[in-house]
């Protein structure tokens, strides 16, 4: 029988493994997105024989109740435990996010499908080496950028972000995250969430550098490694550094990008007219669609 209980910040380190478990480079297949975005999605989880269930609302499809794929030792258990529960709770069984990779496996389990793409919740993939280097004439732009960065601020430093510093990388947030604002309910969460990472930053366990100029923190970005896949969870500048941007992006992925990590996630634009242009400026090898699937019974 499948018991769920709503998902906390508490649950991090016992949910953290089940991650390695993922056969995708989807941003959604990572804690850091998971613990961020759970209170949005009003994500719910159970531990089933050594395997992560997670159940969530769409927020931006009406709050359709859905599944997400399990991860772990018995997927086909998981199927059977979800399918009891939808039964029970008469709801319909659907499941999401859905990559193109886990579909044979819902296609196996269950005779009829549905399946709608979520446009507009695509992730970026991008080859790891290109960001890293930056070479060739498609990445001339950013490389501008950083000459002319590293051409009037010649001290600037990369630095990752620990217990030294972290007050500091708050405390340039706080000031910053005051100079922008949207609509967004998702924009909104985002920024909710990135002050409770900052605040919480050795119980999330994740990566994190900062650029430095003089002695002011002017950009930091935080994010982790599944597998092959360093994935960027938060990233924020000041933008009156001219520069500052492509400065940070290659700055982090230079460091953290270690032996084995083959992609970078930047994850999704979500209907940001700005956050698609700057994703596709950095030429994704891979987007990574996501597809809704509802099972058809009889």
């Amino acid at each position: 029988m499948l018991i769920l209980k709503d998902l906390t910040l508490g649950d991090i380190e016992e949910i953290r493994p089940y991650f390695l478990f993922s056969t995708n480079k989807m941003f959604d297949n990572s804690i850091g997105s998971v613990i961020m975005w759970r209170e949005f999605f009003s994500m719910e989880y159970a531990l089933l024989s050594d395997t992560f269930i997670l159940k969530m609302k769409i927020a931006h499809h009406g709050n359709i109740t859905a599944f997400s794929m399990p991860l772990g030792k018995d997927i086909s258990g998981s199927f059977d435990a979800i399918n009891d529960y939808c039964h029970n709770h008469d709801i319909p069984i659907v499941y999401y996010p859905v990559t193109k990779e886990d579909l044979p496996a819902l296609s196996a389990a269950y005779r009829n499908l549905k399946v709608y793409e979520d446009a507009g919740w695509g992730d970026y993939l991008y080859m790891a080496q290109d960001i890293t280097t930056l070479a060739g004439r498609k990445y001339h732009g950013q490389r501008n950028h950083i000459n002319a960065f590293n051409k009037t601020y010649s001290t600037y430093a990369f630095e990752e972000i620990t217990n030294e510093n972290i007050t500091q990388v708050s405390d340039f947030y706080d000031t910053i995250r005051l100079t922008v604002s949207k609509d967004s309910d998702v924009f909104k969460e985002e920024q909710k969430r990135t002050c409770e990472v900052l605040s919480n930053y050795d119980t999330y366990g994740l990566i994190g550098g900062a650029i430095r100029v003089g002695d002011s923190i002017t950009a930091f970005s935080i994010g982790e490694r599944i597998n092959d896949v360093l994935f960027i969870h938060i990233e924020k500048a000041d933008l009156t550094y001219r520069g500052i941007y492509p400065v940070m992006t290659n700055a982090f992925a230079r460091h953290y990008v270690t032996q084995g990590i083959k992609y970078i996630n930047r994850g999704e634009d979500v209907g940001d007219e700005g956050l698609r242009t700057a994703k596709k400026s950095y030429h994704p090898c891979e987007i990574i669609d996501k597809y809704i699937v509802e099972v058809i019974e009889d």
